[in-house]
């Protein structure tokens, strides 16, 4: 498929040389070319590395105590945007964004930084304030990051703490407030989350 469309595109170029205008011609076979060769698999790899991190992160969570809820993959009512993770236990509410980094982590200027990208905390803190609101609760957000060079205790960065995937179940288990969270208040908070947070 690759191939045929290369040999086509060669030929939109070899044919454009003939035409009046054919240097416009060109330009535009070879950019749909281009468009197409990296921008789908280039999402597509995105979208691929996002679940499987997500997969990986819900793995992680099962190793709660027992009496812990999560919510996994849930919609926000009146927007586009999902939550990763939600989750309820004796420390609180928590609100869980994955993040999957193939370049070596790095913590400079404040913030963690994968190659040349900075990880972006803006979603989880927005997401807890979505759902602090619709639950009448406090609630946390954390990052959790597949990949490597972030020491174990993470990073604080706009607010909100970045962990280690591998950590995270251990920054979750740490109490918060001195009130830790009822066994019936979780099992409350769980019943509405799961109603105002449908699956996406």
């Amino acid at each position: 498929m690759r191939a045929g469309l290369v040999v086509v595109a060669a030929g939109l170029v070899l044919v454009a040389g003939s035409e009046r205008d054919g240097r416009f011609v060109a330009i535009a076979a070879v950019a749909a070319l281009g468009a197409w060769w990296w921008r789908p698999e280039r999402d597509a790899d995105r979208w691929r590395r996002a679940a499987s991190g997500e997969m990986a992160t819900a793995a992680l969570l099962r190793r709660l105590p027992r009496r812990w809820v999560v919510l996994h993959d849930r919609a926000v009512p009146g927007s586009r945007a999902n939550i990763d993770h939600l989750v309820i236990g004796r420390s609180g509410l928590w609100v869980v964004d994955t993040k999957t980094a193939r370049a070596r982590l790095q913590v400079r200027r404040g913030a963690v930084w994968a190659g040349e990208r900075r990880i972006d905390t803006g979603p989880a803190a927005w997401e807890a304030e979505v759902v602090s609101e619709w639950l009448g609760a406090e609630v946390a957000p954390i990052v959790a990051v597949h990949g490597d060079g972030l020491r174990r205790r993470g990073k604080v960065s706009g607010g909100v703490r970045i962990v280690p995937a591998a950590r995270v179940v251990r920054h979750l288990r740490r109490p918060r407030w001195r009130r830790v969270v009822s066994r019936a208040d979780i099992a409350a908070l769980a019943e509405r989350a799961g109603d105002i947070f449908p699956p996406r």
